[in-house]
């Protein structure tokens, strides 16, 4: 396996990691490291394991077989709480009437920090303001979310993340539904955002998303890692269609990982 960067600590660690339902495996033997401070692609077609393999890393899904850690840490309710870890979630067009504001959606950010019965303080209220700021939608906060753009509202979901004091990130299909003009808005916001130094995962099944932004790394995942490595290195016919190709209805035909 290519592991990029050793010299850096590891933001995220798979180690043997299964992960399966009755009767159905989505996920396995994922032996993964990724380092702090990378922008990392994660590619597959739908139905890959993209989505849970980014639910595992937050904590979501407990793993069937094997670990998941996060700077060093099992992904825990309680462990939750105080790490610094955003997660955007596919994105889900909100209703033109639901009643709360661009500003309530992204100080819903902060109650991992403070806990459901503790006020807002001034210190909150700067951060909500930094996170819209960064994502060029601080004009709009007190606009209802749901007569927002869809590009606008994944920008807010992404200021959510920030307000945790994000230094991972995680993006399950940003670009998802979205026009060609804002699926660009959204990875040049992803280029801005890891240019801080914010450790980066976002998958998609698209890959055109490849023409608008540069990731250090390409993971291709297929119910299992098939390669990972620069995009120089894992963008190839071969690799792509095991990538692509690698399932069939009925069963999984089992590619091992390149190095």
């Amino acid at each position: 396996m290519h592991i990029p960067h050793p010299q850096l600590p590891l933001a995220v660690e798979f180690e043997s990691f299964y992960f399966t339902l009755p009767q159905q495996e989505i996920l396995w033997d994922i032996n993964l490291k990724i380092p702090s401070g990378s922008c990392i692609g994660i590619i597959g077609p739908n139905g890959s394991g993209k989505s849970t393999l980014i639910k595992s890393i937050v904590g979501l899904n407990s793993p069937s077989q094997g670990t998941v850690k996060v700077f060093g840490h099992p992904p825990t309710q309680d462990w939750r709480r105080k790490v610094q870890l955003g997660y955007v979630p596919q994105l889900k067009t909100m209703d033109k009437d639901f009643p709360i504001s661009v500003y309530e959606v992204v100080l819903l950010g902060r109650t991992g920090r403070l806990g459901w019965l503790k006020r807002p303080r001034a210190e909150d209220h700067h951060l909500v303001e930094q996170a819209l700021q960064k994502v060029n939608m601080l004009h709009l906060k007190n606009r209802p979310i749901g007569q927002l753009s869809g590009g606008q509202q994944q920008r807010v979901l992404i200021a959510r993340a920030l307000a945790t004091e994000s230094q991972l990130l995680l993006l399950d299909e940003p670009a998802t539904g979205l026009d060609i003009p804002s699926q660009q808005s959204i990875y040049r916001l992803i280029e801005d955002l890891h240019g801080e130094g914010i450790t980066i995962l976002t998958t998609t099944h698209d890959l055109a998303a490849l023409e608008y932004h540069h990731f250090d790394l390409i993971l291709c995942l297929n119910q299992t890692v098939i390669a990972f490595g620069t995009p120089e290195e894992v963008l190839v016919p071969d690799i792509l269609q095991r990538t692509f190709l690698g399932s069939q209805m009925g069963g999984i035909i089992r590619n091992a990982p390149i190095n």
